[in-house]
């Protein structure tokens, strides 16, 4: 009864709930993926030897809008519908950047073919954040590696770089300048609010640990102090003393910098609306009147709405990024 359930992650496995399967479905499911780890026929081929109840079945284990249309599927699309729900083994066969699940793409930081390390520095990073403020930096740093792709005449899509070239000491470097230029642009606009010192925070634990970090593609550096020490003393000073504006020299355009504030802006609106799911979820955990099915029944639905809010705002930018190819 228990075939092909140890090939899902813990993380997997309240993925899976939060999307509302069932136990039997979720066996269903491990069961799909371990017939599929056993092939050696491209993962096209395999979809298309399921039964359409199978392939509802992957649809809703990836939490996937539209059925499954097998021809309209790409390689990279077909492999992730046979992937943990966790995102643990997803691919990025072109490297673009955008993880194709099926027809639909998503947009992940650390990219999945980012190293090991980078990932695990980027979650021990911001081990402590909400949900909402990690989506919203997950998207933040993505435009960072991949540029900011909105309708203005400054702004053209950046090559992606090979993950052992963009995770080099020298593409780290300047993607440290890139986050604390930005983020001095931040302050001198709106001062230290409490976003802007969660950033600060966030960056420091980062890339402190990506240039110690031993890991293919990684070449340890000690990453440039001058601006992170100036940003960090003034953080440390904000409570009671107004920042300086820096004259530190900046990797960016100012227009650069006021398109990422642009983006900024536009997923403000989705973390107001995660907060106040988030708020929700905290007055169900202390609500001592629901019994522990309840709460739990509660508490997946609320975080099911959290993860179509962060889904909806990466298509958004997704079909703005194709907007902007066809112009």
């Amino acid at each position: 009864m228990n075939y092909g359930v140890t090939i899902l992650s813990a993380a997997s496995v309240e993925r899976l709930q939060t999307r509302q399967l069932n136990q039997q479905e979720i066996t269903g499911f491990a069961a799909i993926l371990s017939r599929a780890a056993g092939q050696q026929e491209p993962a096209t081929q395999f979809l298309q030897s399921l039964s359409q109840d199978e392939l509802k079945l992957v649809q809703k284990a990836h939490s996937l809008a539209r059925p499954i249309q097998l021809s309209a599927l790409s390689q990279e699309g077909a492999q992730n519908l046979l992937s943990q729900p966790d995102g643990s083994d997803l691919v990025d066969l072109n490297n673009d950047g955008l993880v194709e699940v099926g027809e639909g793409k998503t947009i992940h930081f650390p990219p999945v073919n980012a190293p090991a390390s980078v990932k695990a520095a980027w979650q021990k990073a911001t081990a402590e954040l909400s949900e909402s403020d990690k989506a919203t930096l997950a998207l933040t740093m993505h435009h960072m590696v991949y540029g900011v792709h909105i309708d203005l005449p400054e702004v053209s899509p950046k090559a992606a770089l090979p993950p052992e070239q963009q995770w080099n000491q020298t593409n780290i470097k300047a993607l440290y300048d890139y986050a604390r230029s930005n983020l001095q642009f931040r302050i001198n606009m709106e001062g230290w609010t409490s976003y802007n010192k969660m950033l600060n925070q966030v960056y420091e634990r980062f890339f402190r640990a990506i240039t110690t970090l031993p890991a293919a593609g990684l070449t340890p550096t000690r990453v440039a102090t001058t601006q992170g020490n100036a940003i960090s003393a003034q953080a440390s000073n904000a409570e009671t003393t107004t920042p300086e504006v820096s004259t530190l020299k900046s990797p960016l355009s100012r227009q650069q910098q006021i398109n990422q504030l642009l983006l900024d802006a536009r997923l403000g609106i989705e973390r107001d609306k995660i907060k106040e799911l988030e708020e929700k979820m905290e007055a169900v955990r202390s609500d001592s009147t629901l019994s522990s099915m309840e709460k739990r029944d509660k508490l997946l639905a609320l975080q099911a709405s959290i993860e179509q809010l962060v889904k909806q705002a990466q298509q958004r930018t997704i079909e703005e990024e194709k907007r902007r190819a066809t112009l």
